[in-house]
């Protein structure tokens, strides 16, 4: 299988309102963001899966409503759990990358913290 990984960051506040009182997460906090896009198939008559600019333009829009925000302001990010977030822009690199006729697989990883991770790959 053929796999081409791409790596962005954004700078974001969030706060969990779902957690129960007290818990550390309730209240707004801050982390950097590291968003991987991985994309699997086959080359194209380029000799690539998909080029990366075009993966760096995906995430732009994505960095515009993200970056230096509160992730909460967010819509579809009210309750913005990493697992909610990979979801978020999972959805996002699907919608941009349908119908590419080479492309197998589309996986997101999110990293918030050099210890926290999720990764979503579709329904």
């Amino acid at each position: 299988m053929l796999k081409i990984t791409r790596t962005n960051t954004f700078e974001a506040a969030h706060h969990l309102p779902l957690t129960p009182a007290g818990h550390k997460c309730k209240n707004v906090h801050g982390h950097s963001y590291s968003v991987t896009v991985e994309i699997s198939g086959s080359n194209n008559e380029l000799g690539w899966i998909v080029d990366t600019a075009q993966v760096d333009m995906a995430f732009r829009p994505i960095h515009e409503q993200v970056d230096h925000k509160t992730l909460n302001d967010v819509h579809g990010l009210e309750n913005p759990t990493t697992e909610n977030l990979v979801i978020w822009v999972w959805n996002h690199f699907n919608k941009v990358f349908t119908g590419v006729a080479n492309i197998n697989e589309i996986g997101v990883t999110i990293q918030e913290s050099p210890r926290s991770t999720a990764y979503y790959n579709g329904p």
